[in-house]
């Protein structure tokens, strides 16, 4: 049986892809008396818009209130990733291949639990990385966040 809020995620993720964008990340919690809808969404490019953020957020909405699944005091957020895009996704690494990237990881890879390195490449299970002045593949179960590292 499938729980509300994986309904919930479900619709808005059709809604999303419906506009040509993807969800990135997706959460319904309970705030200040409301239910709160928060997705971060993105074209799989990058560069999304806020009239398009817009246009989501009012089709979200259209949908909450016809089927009512989150009351009526309820709020929904559909904001862009911004500059520090958690990476997830082979996709996501790929996005920023030849760039730098910081990671921190679940299980220690090359004796450390963070590292900065370079993407070289990224398949459905793992990452291939210059760190240092060595190839090392890093498997996507070993990676707790990825973010590309913003040079300032």
């Amino acid at each position: 049986m499938i729980n509300n809020d994986t309904q919930i995620r479900l619709k808005v993720e059709s809604i999303i892809k419906n506009q040509g964008a993807e969800l990135i990340d997706f959460r319904i919690f309970f705030s200040g008396g409301k239910h709160i809808l928060r997705c971060i969404v993105d074209y799989s490019e990058g560069g999304i818009t806020l009239d398009v953020c817009s246009k989501i957020n009012k089709k979200i909405c259209a949908y909450l209130d016809e089927d009512n699944v989150l009351g009526d005091n309820c709020v929904v957020e559909i904001n862009s990733p911004g500059l520090d895009r958690p990476l997830r996704k082979s996709n996501d690494f790929l996005r920023v291949k030849g760039r730098v990237v910081s990671l921190w990881l679940n299980e220690p890879v090359c004796g450390k639990a963070y590292l900065e390195a370079q993407v070289l490449d990224a398949n459905n299970s793992a990452l291939s990385l210059k760190y240092k002045d060595e190839v090392i593949k890093v498997d996507f179960s070993k990676i707790k966040l990825g973010k590309e590292k913003i040079k300032i």
